[in-house]
């Protein structure tokens, strides 16, 4: 009978658990937007994490000026890609190169990555936002309590 209980505590606590457990790991996938504003054509590439190999997400690329949404998960990594000019042929790296960039998901929500002319990614998110925007309310008011204590 023992054993009978012990079975049962087991297969109750399973039943009790897996639900939550999958609810933990689809906590881990993320909607990232991906806005252009290089001035050039760009890839974007998942990176595989243990081979290195490039996946192409962005088919076939993304335009000045154009945004792109892709669905991910956290630590997934990402490689942008300077694409050469249709009509010149070379990219404006140095010595013609085409200029790569990389970012990484993270945990936070409602993710934006800049790709800035030059190919440098500017990664934010919403909470990254209202950091930053506390921040910067704080540091107002902080100025302004001085300026009326100096008064």
């Amino acid at each position: 009978q023992l054993c009978w209980r012990t079975k049962t505590m087991k297969s109750l606590l399973l039943s009790t658990l897996l639900p939550f457990l999958a609810m933990c790991q689809a906590d881990t996938s993320r909607s990232i937007q991906i806005m252009n504003e290089s001035g050039r054509r760009v890839e974007v590439h998942w990176v595989h994490p243990d081979t290195g190999e490039m996946v192409l997400q962005s088919t076939p690329d993304i335009l000045h000026g154009a945004s792109f949404a892709l669905n991910s998960y956290v630590t997934h990594t990402f490689q942008v890609r300077e694409l050469a000019g249709k009509k010149s042929g070379v990219c404006e790296g140095e010595g013609q190169t085409c200029r790569i960039d990389h970012f990484t998901v993270n945990s936070n929500q409602e993710q934006i990555i800049i790709i800035e002319e030059g190919i440098q990614t500017v990664h934010t998110d919403s909470k990254t936002i209202a950091a930053k925007s506390a921040t910067d309310l704080m540091d107002s008011c902080k100025a302004t309590a001085k300026k009326a204590l100096a008064s």
